[in-house]
């Protein structure tokens, strides 16, 4: 079975090194970004089968970037998984933001953090084709 691609969105390089570790541990292809604008260089380097974005990123959000990958037909149909600690993002899958935004879908899943192992890969396990 060929290997899934993640692309992980994160500006903290402790949490990348983590998730890092352990996709790989688990056989993911991890590529990894700090910032929107590196995260879109990534996407133009290599097409990941799902996109993990933190919510705070340097300058535009995580949630902009949710954004701009739907609008753009290239990406638009790219699983993002919005990993946050943010209780209202939680609670409500990033509605409270997306609300402005009618026309976007929201993401193909929110996880919490710290995250939970399990869980992270039983989603990804979802979403990777």
């Amino acid at each position: 079975m060929p290997t899934q691609r993640v692309l992980v969105v994160d500006d903290d390089p402790d949490i990348l090194d983590y998730f890092t570790s352990f996709l790989e541990d688990h056989e993911f292809d991890v590529r990894t970004a700090s910032s929107v604008e590196g995260a879109l260089s990534a996407l133009e380097e290599c097409r990941p089968d799902v996109v993990l974005i933190d919510v705070l990123l340097p300058g535009k959000s995580g949630l902009d970037l949710l954004v701009t990958l739907r609008r753009d037909e290239r990406w638009g149909e790219i699983p993002l998984v919005v990993v946050t600690g943010n209780d209202q993002i939680l609670e409500d899958d990033c509605q409270s933001y997306l609300g402005s935004h009618q026309d976007v879908r929201g993401p193909d899943g929110v996880l919490s953090k710290p995250i939970d192992r399990s869980t992270l890969l039983a989603v990804l396990g979802r979403l990777c084709p």
